[in-house]
Order: C-alpha cells, then structure tokens, then sequence
C-alpha cells in the first residue's frame, strides 16, 4: 500500500510540474508613468495624454520586458515589448516584439513585430467599419506605397497608405 501511495505521489508531483510549463507569468516592475501630448514624462495624472506601466513576463524560461500603456479612462491603448525605454522622453523608446495598439473604444487598432524598434512583417489594421487592412514592412519602412483593405463582403482593394497614415501611427 504504501508502495502505491508513494508511486502516485511521484506521479502527481511530475504531472503538476509539467503542467507549469507553458504558463507566463507577469510582475510589474515599476510605478505608473505619466505622459503628456508631446511624448514627455509629467508628475502627475491630471491632464495626462496616457499612462504607463511596466512588467517582466517570463514564459517557458524566457524573460522579456513588457509594457501597456492606458489612456486616461483606463481603457487600454498600447500594449508589448520593448529593448530600451526612455521614462522622460517616450518619443526615445524602442519596442521589440509583439505590438497591439487599441482604439479609445477598446477595440485592437492595430498589430505589428518590431525588431529594434523598426516594424518588421506585416501591421494589420482594424478599421471602424470591420474591413482589415495590411501593410508589409522591413526594417521599419512600408515595402510598398499602398495598403490591402479586405472588406467585410470579402471585396479587396489597394488604398494608398497616405490615407491611414495617421491610424498606423
């Protein structure tokens, strides 16, 4: 009998060690910063632009620093990784990784990889009206001048990019 207990001791103990092994963890790593329209940190929260909060996430052994930033209502603006953060000047920050930006409403704006902070891949974009536009970038600069717009009918068309240059921003 107590050769059965141990031997299911053991097992549950290697099941539930297994079972962490693709879980991510998350811990905030510093206070809320404030930032003002033209990029720049600010002391307190009244008349702030966003804010921000920074974190480490670690997945499967791999540690990387994370952010999400808020506009003033709380409702999510911009979310991802970085390599280097400038917490005066936000206009110095250099995002790596995965990007999600997100309408005021809540809805995902936009999505995009950055490699040193230049986009790599391709950007989605949500427009208001359901269509879902891309754009292919490398080494930060859009490879072409146009975007692709699927419409919800599933029609598609070419649009130039200077049309939603302020929403891929």
């Amino acid at each position: 009998m107590k050769k059965l207990l141990l031997t299911a001791f053991v097992c549950l103990i290697s099941a539930s060690s297994f079972a962490r092994e693709g879980v991510t963890t998350t811990v905030v790593s510093r206070d809320t910063i404030f930032y003002n329209q033209a990029l720049r940190s600010v002391k307190s929260s009244e008349n702030v632009a966003y804010y921000r909060l920074l974190a480490k996430e670690s997945y499967k052994g791999v540690e990387r620093d994370i952010f999400q930033d808020f506009y003033p209502d709380g409702q999510k603006r911009l979310e991802g990784g970085y390599s280097f953060l400038d917490l005066g000047n936000d206009a110095n920050t250099v995002l790596d990784g995965h990007v999600t930006a997100y309408y005021p409403n809540g809805m995902e704006k936009w999505h995009c990889n950055y490699k040193d902070g230049k986009r790599e891949g391709y950007l989605t974009l949500h427009l208001r009206d359901g269509s879902i536009g891309v754009v292919a970038y490398r080494e930060g600069k859009s490879r072409f001048d146009y975007m692709t717009i699927t419409h919800p009918d599933g029609r598609m068309e070419k649009v130039g990019l200077k049309h939603y240059s302020s929403l891929i921003q």
